[in-house]
């Protein structure tokens, strides 16, 4: 390989290297916080009752409802993540959960919003539930790291001293996933 075309692979491996080191550090932190059951916590929870005419059966419906009401009690805007469990409508993004519950044996409803503290919000950029920015971040990043993979081993089956070692290592590490997945 020329030198030229080297430096350039080592550059790009470096640059990349540098821009994703923070948000490596996130996933890697929560992740090994996750294998511990160490989650994070719900820091502060509300809840308030509302009066709903008709139990709305969609996202947009709900929403309609929420919205309005995260406004008035002061509360950031509405997650982006949707999934409707529980009979309910829940909203999941990096810094809180809202939910729109209804009691069917009471016939009342609530809405309740749970804010995270640290550990919780980066769990939610490891799972995905950030927000959009997030998720391209996570999705560049995986790019990047498969990237910062290739670009290692290119560069050092091409430096004669590295090669042999390198070998071994790709062979080894080759033979180790392939006797898990047996």
């Amino acid at each position: 390989m020329k030198a030229k075309i080297r430096l350039l692979w080592m550059k790009l491996h470096a640059y990349f290297s540098c821009f994703f080191l923070p948000l490596t550090l996130v996933y890697i932190v929560s992740g090994v916080l996750y294998m511990f059951d160490i989650t994070g916590e719900v820091k502060q929870e509300y809840s308030y009752p509302i009066a709903v005419k008709e139990w709305p059966k969609n996202e947009e419906s709900a929403a309609q409802i929420v919205v309005p009401l995260l406004a008035k009690y002061e509360h950031l805007s509405l997650p982006e993540d949707y999934s409707k469990r529980g009979g309910g409508h829940n909203w999941y993004g990096q810094k809180q959960q809202v939910s729109l519950k209804l009691d069917k044996e009471n016939q009342t409803s609530q809405l309740i919003v749970k804010e995270y503290d640290v550990w919780r919000q980066m769990l939610m950029i490891h799972k995905g539930y950030a927000g959009y920015i997030f998720w391209l971040l996570g999705i560049l990043f995986g790019v990047s790291l498969t990237f910062s993979l290739i670009s290692g081993v290119v560069i050092s089956l091409q430096l004669p001293q590295l090669k042999k070692q390198s070998v071994v290592m790709l062979a080894a590490g080759t033979v180790t996933l392939v006797g898990l997945f047996i």
